[in-house]
């Protein structure tokens, strides 16, 4: 055999071991990817898909209550405020037929943003983000589940639809129900989402979004083609440790674009993609989360000395701390 034909062969042969050592190895969810959603791989059957009896995708949109949702400590609706300032809101939505991993009453999402919080006083030396909390210091969050399925949530994503995506449908969802909520025009919402958006592309997730200046920024609690149900290899706190994980990193990203995080004005604003900075990857916001630094060089939207350009340390949202 000539040598000349041995050589691609061998090549061939080590890129299609290397693969296979991925796929082994490394990226172990990758029969998630190819397998459909109705295939019991315990089985090797397709199981036929039942909605929940409570799931209806046909009709309007409905908050529900199932009996098997009713727990102690868990809020269906916003509690007491303590203070009439700007706040964040925390939420936990779940679709009809989606399994409650009672994020809000085990104290996952608390812990969440406290190291947030942590994160965020450690760059400000003196300021925290001012989330809506209980009398007793514990995050007041909200349960909602929706008559509507993971299925319905996910049917476009952003560029088949971008009215009728899962952001834009979960957004639609909290602004039509202003009267679960104290104080609804001074707060923002941060929504834990039990679920997940449909990919743009197979190389293309999103953990989390939100609208520039709007009311809601959104966390995805879960991946489709993921068997750890994760969005992020960690997903959020399940401690009082102080971990800022990458959960935490897109969640803050997406609060702070919220509020208007980082204004057009600012020294390094991606000229590609003008709602991130690009002068460090380790910024919290440049388009992949960072986790070092609150404005890399103070010079785009924190504590910078840009004349006539806003300033997050301004913001009503923000409170000081001795």
């Amino acid at each position: 055999m000539h040598r000349y034909f041995i050589i691609p062969v061998l090549i061939v042969f080590i890129i299609i071991s290397l693969f296979v050592l991925y796929l082994q190895f490394f990226y172990l969810d990758w029969k998630w990817d190819v397998l459909p959603d109705n295939f019991d791989v315990k089985t090797e059957t397709y199981q036929e898909k039942v909605l929940d009896e409570s799931c209806d995708d046909d009709g309007e949109v409905k908050i529900i209550k199932l009996k098997k949702d009713i727990l102690e400590n868990r809020n269906f609706t916003d509690s007491y405020d303590i203070t009439n300032k700007s706040s964040i809101h925390s939420i936990y939505l779940l679709p009809c037929d989606v399994k409650d991993r009672k994020f809000d009453i085990n104290n996952d999402i608390h812990f969440s943003i406290q190291s947030i919080n942590n994160w965020f006083l450690d760059k400000t030396k003196n300021q925290i983000i001012n989330f809506d909390k209980k009398d007793n210091n514990l995050l007041d969050t909200t349960f909602i589940r929706v008559n509507k399925s993971i299925e319905w949530f996910t049917k476009f994503n952003t560029k088949e639809n971008n009215k009728e995506d899962a952001s834009s449908k979960i957004e639609k969802i909290i602004l039509s129900n202003q009267n679960l909520f104290i104080n609804f025009e001074n707060k923002k919402f941060i929504i834990f989402f039990e679920g997940w958006e449909k990919r743009r592309s197979i190389t293309n997730k999103s953990c989390g979004r939100s609208r520039y200046n709007g009311k809601v920024a959104i966390f995805y609690t879960s991946e489709k083609d993921k068997k750890i149900k994760s969005c992020t290899k960690d997903n959020i706190n399940k401690s009082n440790k102080k971990l800022f994980g990458e959960s935490e990193q897109t969640i803050l990203h997406e609060i702070l674009h919220t509020l208007k995080v980082p204004p057009k004005c600012g020294t390094n604003i991606d000229l590609k993609d003008p709602f991130h900075v690009n002068d460090n990857k380790d910024d919290i916001m440049n388009k992949v989360s960072g986790s070092l630094y609150l404005d890399f060089n103070n010079d785009d939207y924190f504590k910078h000395k840009i004349e006539n350009c806003p300033d997050l340390s301004d913001s009503n949202y923000l409170i000081k701390v001795k």
